[in-house]
């Protein structure tokens, strides 16, 4: 019998994805979940209750498991200390987990393209901070690798959810910043990403960054003007300027350390907002023998805007 893929995150919108296609593509999984999922039963799925703050649970998640996919991590957080308590040392205890494991498995941390920019936002730092544990593993002769992908979209996204909403309306209120531009990832992409890089038979320590395969990445009027498209009807953007954003920035970052949750609005993730470049930059040749982007971001608009009305999420 294949020895499993444990998962960690698979609850959460990537997550979900990637368990998905290793059910699909023929691996067991062993998924590790704070409670519950029914969405995630399925007879080749073993449910590992805990989290990573459970070392117990962590070894089970990884007794015998053939790789380490780690999805978990927060995106939102209330201040830096809980970025670090859940991206950083959430990630050192699994990965010594996996270290101290018998079977030694493969770790693939799916990351973010912010972890190129730590010093932008808490989050970026805590993303660059996970993947630098990483390398010292590696060092052990452990196989390590770094996935970074770019902004995730899909069905059942909520991250996303904002910008599909606006460009549903037809009105996409976008940073003013003229030259910024940005890659796009499918999140079913993503996942055949993760499911293809674990049929490789080496893997060298390395950050794969991943895009769609639209070179250049997009401007937000790109957007725009293929959401029009699909939509029959004009788009409009409205450009504002980060001083506009930046008191209302200040209060959710003050506000959201003071009631311990996460603003919808940082300092952080203005700063990020406002970054010129985040266009993904895939390694040539890839790695990623059998992979290639097969959503272009008008396909996949069209898609995940019907999964949203059909769910009455609009």
């Amino acid at each position: 019998m294949t020895a499993p893929v444990a998962v960690t995150g698979a609850s959460g919108f990537v997550g979900r994805a990637v368990v998905r296609r290793l059910v699909e593509t023929g691996w067991p999984v062993r998924v590790l979940v704070r409670r519950r999922v029914p969405d995630l039963e399925h007879p080749t799925v073993e449910l590992v209750q805990g989290s990573l703050e459970d070392e117990e649970a962590l070894e089970r998640l990884v007794d015998g498991a053939a790789a380490v996919v780690h999805c978990a991590g927060l995106v939102a957080a209330s201040s830096a200390a809980a970025f670090a308590q859940v991206n950083v040392l959430g990630s050192a205890r699994l990965f010594a987990a996996a270290a101290g494991a018998a079977t030694r498995p493969r770790i693939l941390l799916v990351s973010s393209l912010a972890a190129r920019e730590p010093g932008l936002s808490a989050y970026a730092h805590s993303k660059r901070a996970a993947e630098d544990l990483l390398w010292p593993i590696a060092e052990q002769g452990i196989e390590a690798c770094a996935l970074r992908p770019p902004a995730v979209y899909g069905p059942g996204d909520r991250a996303t959810l904002p910008v599909f909403r606006q460009l549903h309306r037809g009105l996409l209120f976008v940073p003013a910043v003229s030259d910024a531009r940005f890659s796009l990832l499918y999140v079913h992409d993503l996942a055949d990403a993760v499911a293809c890089l674990l049929t490789s038979a080496t893997w060298r320590p390395s950050v794969l960054e991943l895009d769609d395969g639209r070179e250049g990445g997009y401007r937000w009027l790109d957007l725009a003007e293929i959401a029009g498209r699909q939509l029959g009807r004009r788009v409009r953007t409205i450009a504002v300027p980060r001083p506009i954003l930046w008191p209302v920035a200040a209060i959710g970052g003050l506000g959201g350390a003071a009631l311990g949750r996460a603003p919808r609005l940082s300092p952080g993730k203005l700063r990020e907002l406002f970054h010129r470049d985040w266009v993904a930059r895939p390694a040539q040749p890839s790695p990623l023998q059998g992979w290639s982007p097969r959503t272009t971001f008008a396909a996949g608009f069209e898609q995940t805007l019907a999964w949203y009305r059909r769910e009455r999420w609009l």
